[in-house]
This record gives C-alpha cells, structure tokens and sequence, in this order.
C-alpha cells in the first residue's frame, strides 16, 4: 500500500528532525533529569520507535503484493501499522511526561499484534 510507504518515509523524517531537536541538548547532563532518568529514556525510545516503526511501514508496503489476503484485511493491517507508528512514540512521550497510565503502551502494542498477524497470515 502505497501509503504506508508515504506514512514510513514520513516518520523515518520525523525521527531524524526529533533526534536533531534531541542532539542540541543531549549534551547537557541535567537535560530531561540526566541520562538514566525515566523521562530522558522514554523521549529516546520515542525517537527510535518512530524510525524502526517507519522501516516496518515501508516493509509492509513493498509486502502487499505477496499477501493472499483480502481487500477488507489489507486495509485493517495498513491501519494498524500506521495506528502503531503514531501510538508507540506517543505513548512513550506521554510516560515521559506524566510518568502514570502505562496501560496506554497496550494501544499501540495490540496495533502492531494485529498488523504482524495479519501478514504473516497473507504470507502463509
């Protein structure tokens, strides 16, 4: 699907221009309450879900064509791929930032349960 491709490249950027915004004040010891600190690890993590998330997204979309599956389920996986490229950073900056409602990770994890399933059921 052509736009998860378009969906992919787009939060591989994202994650280059979010590192770049990260790079000016990584070198600050004390930046997000210092290197070790739950927030300044959850904003990494956010970083490089959103550029192995867009990676899964291009993946998935040179994929379609070698999937047996219907139009109806296409759609849903290209959904949920895109679901989990958006959810997984922003619930890892919502962790950083409130540090409650870890619950929220489900959201994103079950988008991604349900794309990885469906493929390798068009696969098999």
């Amino acid at each position: 699907m052509p736009k998860n491709a378009i969906f992919g490249w787009a939060l591989i950027l994202a994650s280059i221009l979010s590192g770049l915004v990260m790079g000016i004040r990584f070198q600050r010891e004390e930046w997000l309450g210092g290197y070790s600190s739950l927030p300044r690890r959850m904003v990494r993590l956010a970083h490089i879900a959103m550029a192995a998330l867009g990676m899964l997204n291009v993946l998935y979309a040179s994929s379609t064509r070698q999937l047996a599956l219907s139009p109806e389920l296409l759609s849903v996986a290209s959904v949920s791929f895109m679901a989990g490229g958006v959810l997984m950073p922003l619930a890892c900056l919502w962790l950083a930032i409130r540090r409650r409602n870890y619950a929220f990770f489900s959201l994103p994890i079950m988008a991604l349960l349900t794309g990885v399933a469906l493929t390798l059921r068009g696969l098999l």
